[in-house]
């Protein structure tokens, strides 16, 4: 009986593997034996530095050069004798290796040598070494020194023997500055006039003393009748040659601007109310030549609410003066056809109360004066429209400008 063979037995695919492999061990074999050995393997760079080939070989002739550079300062000086006590020489610290962002793929050859220690560089007398910085110590402040209080020693004067005299100045005598008179004021003036009605007089006591006292008597001042002051501050202005009205509030279009003040003349009221409401503010303003209107919008448009007021003023011969009138107001037409005394003021001068609008606003007023003969004006009793006015009125009076009050100029404005 015959034995069967291994590679008969074996698969057609194993025995193809066999081979091949066996080729491939023996091939390298034969080339390696065949070379002479050398002390040179050949083998791939196993590591990847962000250093170029190039500046690697620069950096290891720089390093070759300044080492024969030392070797040869080294035999041309004398080597001084090491000292006992040992150093301790660190290596430099190596670069942190950083991928490269293309690494070269040569071969690098390999030189496979003996581990020899680190070569001592022998120690020359003028070699450089290295300097290593290091801070000056900061100096400490310097200590304070205590500061010696001085001692002040005190002693009592004899008292004077002698008298002495001394001559004092003499006090000087200030005379009081002369008052200026106001000119009369003429019933029938050539010169341009305006009259100035100064509005809310009555409820801040000073403001109203202070046009009072620095106004000139040609200015009309219209007392709010709500004011705790209004009767005594009425009487004072009266007393200094002032024409003054009782300010009645009424109703107005816009509710958010209605005073709410329980004197004003609404519409809805019945002409009984509205009336004994007129008659109890011009009782608080003794001596009132007329009244003067505060908003009234709404009031002045109605014909039936404002009639029977119109004819309780022209029954008491009283004046009606009609503050900023609406383009829809009836009181003008009701005071001329009950003959009374009517004049309207539309020129606000201290709508804005900068000092130059009002300036400005002034000088168009002197200017209406000049053209028509007479202007009619309306401030309110405010400290910076009291100021202004005193300024320019003393200014106007010496251009030739007189100032009437408002009851003297009748179906103005």
């Amino acid at each position: 009986m015959k034995r069967p063979s291994l590679p008969r037995t074996l698969p057609p695919v194993s025995v193809v593997l066999a081979v091949l492999g066996c080729v491939a061990v023996a091939v390298p074999l034969a080339y390696n034996l065949g070379r002479g050995d050398d002390g040179t393997v050949e083998a791939t760079r196993a590591y990847i530095s962000s250093e170029r080939p190039m500046d690697r070989l620069l950096k290891e002739a720089a390093a070759l050069q300044a080492q024969r550079r030392m070797a040869q300062a080294a035999q041309a000086q004398p080597v001084l004798p090491r000292p006992a006590a040992p150093r301790i020489i660190t290596p430099p610290r190596l670069p942190f290796a950083m991928p490269d962002a293309a690494p070269h793929l040569d071969i690098a050859r390999l030189s496979i040598t003996a581990a020899q220690a680190p070569a001592i560089a022998p120690l020359v007398a003028n070699a450089p070494t290295v300097q290593r910085y290091m801070p000056d110590p900061r100096p400490k402040p310097a200590r304070r020194q205590p500061v010696r209080k001085a001692a002040i020693e005190t002693m009592m004067l004899p008292p004077p023997t002698e008298l002495i005299a001394v001559a004092l100045p003499e006090m000087a005598v200030i005379e009081e500055p002369a008052i200026v008179e106001r000119p009369a004021i003429p019933s029938n003036a050539p010169a341009p006039r305006i009259a100035l009605v100064i509005t809310a007089a009555g409820l801040h006591e000073s403001t109203t003393r202070q046009a009072i006292d620095r106004l000139p008597q040609g200015i009309t001042l219209a007392f709010a009748p709500i004011g705790k002051k209004t009767d005594t501050l009425a009487k004072a202005a009266l007393a200094d040659g002032h024409t003054i009205l009782a300010e009645i509030p009424m109703e107005p279009v816009n509710p958010n601007r209605d005073p709410g003040e329980p004197l004003t003349l609404r519409v809805s009221n019945s002409s009984e109310a509205n009336i004994a409401r007129m008659n109890k503010a011009i009782a608080r303003v003794p001596g009132a030549s007329g009244i003067s209107s505060y908003l009234g919008a709404k009031f002045s448009r109605s014909e039936d609410a404002a009639r029977p007021v119109i004819g309780e003023i022209a029954s008491r011969g009283l004046f009606l003066f009609e503050n900023q009138p609406g383009g829809q107001s009836r009181l003008s037409a009701l005071a001329k056809s009950n003959d009374v005394p009517y004049a309207a003021g539309r020129q606000a001068i201290d709508a804005d109360r900068s000092s130059a609008r009002m300036l400005d606003r002034l000088s168009a007023l002197e200017v209406q004066a000049r053209r028509d003969g007479v202007a009619i004006g309306v401030a309110t009793a405010y400290r910076e429209s009291i100021d202004a006015l005193e300024r320019w009125v003393a200014a106007a009076e010496r251009r030739g400008i007189v100032f009437v009050p408002v009851t003297r100029i009748a179906d103005a404005g």
